[in-house]
């Protein structure tokens, strides 16, 4: 067995060697294309072409032609050559483990495939999404993307998108430890590549085939889908696939006992991942490394290696990473007699091994095949339902306003002393509602009911103890330069909630035509409007707050101070002040209260202080067990948006 690796390790690089001198050949001459070209078009080309034949080479490079691309094609107005610049760049980063601006640059490239119509497009950006979450161990989110794949290569009847989606549904088997079911998907995923002659994608499948028999312990089976993968990287000259299987090589021979061997084949494999900066994939391996001068005595070896391998999966988030190696530094203490450090590191592989597979996300795993099996039938009904949305929205908001009329018409029946007077004010109270009603019901369409205010924050998290199926209480609307957010929170839920926002939106657009711009004076009229509209009374006892903000440019306004909070300039700041302030990358809006915000206000307020030094990412869990410990009404909620 060790033969035939040394013979397959020469063939690679006489190969490679070969393969790099026509690369270059062929990069001098793009290159001689590129300075002689005048036409943007012809540029974008050719830019396009240059950062393919670094792609697998030297990342670095392969970004910049791609950025230079997009630089061009946003210049050109041409919105297809865009999309694919943000999609190459956004892969180009994963390549990286720069994981958060490859997201950023996938959702931009969605978002513009999504206008376009383009849907084979689209559905390779939900599979690239659905990637990112899988290598920050969030397989559930993972997973709603890859399905969401899966449903659009099918609807176009891609065969070959289809393929690639059941490699990724694959790989959550994988990651779940179901390694039959995962080479069930897998198999499918090679079967449809070797049929179309995509020798790359084949390499790819069998090297995820033998991996899941690995696990399995069949060694065999596994050496002969390494070979044949390591085989046609090798014909294509592609480096990073050779190193991949070497490193993969290299856990084969961990497995048989073979530590020399696979303590080569790993070290090769590092110096090629390091060559072509790939963090992601070197991170792997120093673990990999780890794994053998464990199994060797090498325990002080050992630990340097999964200490450097754990630093970069806390800094590139690769939480299935992270959670191995804090397992083997535990080991590794165990053997040195430092059983503190060894308890230490098992909580936390615990830990996040816990946070990675909850029993939510095992649920949804279970559901995959019932989901991967549905029909033709079942998705006409969900075209249905998509183009009925409106109509239902308007059936929910009437049936709302019958539960109304139904209680207040109980309240008339039961009160017989004050029926009269009842009466007349039930009269008042319908008329008043309908003439709302036929006047604003187009502005719901108006109000999003989301937290993405688009252009201004890349990430936002709401702590609150939501009920089955509860919307969020957080809406945005814009009117020319104005965004204007507020929550809007009730003690109890009403009928009335989207009645309240239309009227919210047309009192704001009343005051800005009125003054010309937006700014504190709009809480006046809105102020009056909670305390005195007819619909806002009939609900008696229920206690409603409202907690504005407004987004102008790069500016805020905070209309409600005792509410908000910031973490500007690497500082936690509590503003008095209505001014506007400068929002900048990186800054975060907090914004807290509970309807009866008299008795909460001061123990959100120190929860979110308390929380404010923590990373961005973990602040939602901690503050959402402050609200349960501390016993707050389930209307209270802390709410985070990131600039």
């Amino acid at each position: 067995m060790l033969r035939i690796s040394i013979i397959s390790a020469i063939l690679t690089f006489a190969i490679l060697f070969n393969n790099g001198l026509a690369q270059n050949h062929s990069i001098d001459s793009l290159n001689q294309a590129l300075q002689k070209q005048e036409s943007d078009l012809n540029r974008y080309k050719t830019l396009t072409e240059l950062a393919i034949a670094y792609s697998d080479s030297n990342y670095e490079k392969s970004l910049d032609y791609w950025k230079s691309a997009l630089s061009l094609a946003n210049r050109l107005g041409k919105r297809e050559l865009v999309a694919n610049a943000y999609h190459q760049i956004g892969f180009s980063y994963m390549k990286m483990g720069e994981f958060r601006l490859s997201l950023e640059n996938l959702e931009n490239a969605g978002t513009i495939y999504k206008y376009l119509d383009s849907v084979r497009l689209l559905a390779g950006i939900q599979n690239d999404i659905g990637l990112i979450y899988r290598n920050w161990g969030k397989y559930d989110k993972a997973l709603e993307f890859y399905l969401n794949a899966l449903d659009l290569y099918r609807k176009i009847g891609d065969i070959e998108g289809t393929g690639i989606a059941s490699n990724s549904i694959g790989q959550i088997h994988f990651y779940r430890e179901n390694y039959p079911k995962a080479i069930e998907f897998f198999k499918e995923y090679l079967e449809i590549n070797e049929a179309k002659g995509n020798s790359r994608a084949v390499a790819g499948a069998s090297n995820n085939i033998a991996s899941a028999y690995l696990e399995l312990g069949k060694y065999d089976d596994a050496l002969e889908y390494f070979l044949k993968s390591l085989h046609i990287y090798d014909s294509l000259g592609i480096s990073i696939g050779v190193a991949i299987i070497q490193d993969n090589i290299g856990s084969l021979y961990f497995k048989q006992n073979l530590l020399d061997n696979a303590l080569l084949y790993h070290q090769n494999a590092l110096e090629m991942f390091q060559s072509l900066k790939s963090v992601t994939r070197v991170c792997y391996t120093q673990k990999n490394m780890g794994q053998v001068l464990l199994a060797q005595g090498k325990v002080e070896r050992a630990i340097n290696m999964f200490q450097e391998s754990l630093n970069k999966a806390k800094q590139i988030g690769l939480k299935d990473v992270e959670s191995d190696c804090n397992k083997f530094l535990s080991e590794c203490y165990v053997k040195t007699n430092n059983f503190q450090k060894a308890y230490s590191y098992l909580l936390d592989h615990i830990t996040i091994k816990d946070s990675i597979l909850n029993s939510e996300t095992l649920q949804k795993i279970e559901e995959l095949q019932a989901q991967y099996e549905r029909d033709k039938k079942e998705q006409e009904i969900n075209a249905m339902n998509s183009k009925l949305k409106a109509q239902r929205l308007n059936l929910f908001i009437a049936m709302g306003f019958s539960v109304v009329f139904i209680s207040l018409f109980l309240l008339v029946v039961i009160e017989n002393r004050k029926k009269k007077r009842a009466l007349v004010n039930l009269e008042l109270l319908r008329n008043h509602l309908f003439q709302n009603i036929s006047q604003n019901l187009c502005n719901l369409q108006m109000v999003k009911n989301s937290y993405e205010v688009e252009g201004y924050f890349s990430a936002w998290w709401e702590a609150k103890i939501k009920k089955v199926d509860e919307k969020p209480n957080f809406f945005h609307f814009l009117y020319k330069n104005y965004t204007f957010c507020y929550y809007v929170i009730a003690a109890e839920p009403n009928a009335c909630c989207d009645f309240i926002n239309f009227n919210i939106y047309n009192i704001v657009i009343e005051y800005i035509k009125n003054n010309g711009e937006l700014n504190e004076g709009v809480l006046e009229p809105l102020n009056l409007y909670l305390k005195d509209d007819p619909i806002v009374k009939s609900l008696g006892k229920n206690s409603i707050k409202l907690y504005p903000f407004i987004l102008y440019k790069k500016q805020i306004l905070t209309l409600c101070p005792d509410n908000m909070a910031f973490r500007q300039f690497g500082s936690f700041i509590v503003s008095s002040t209505l001014n506007w302030s400068n929002l900048r990358p990186g800054d975060i809006v907090y914004l807290f209260g509970t309807s009866d915000d008299k008795s909460a206000m001061n123990e959100l307020r120190k929860v979110v202080k308390s929380i404010d030094l923590m990373e961005f990412a973990e602040q939602k869990d901690l503050a959402l067990n402050f609200i349960k410990s501390l016993e707050l009404k389930e209307d209270a909620f802390i709410a985070a948006f990131k600039v």
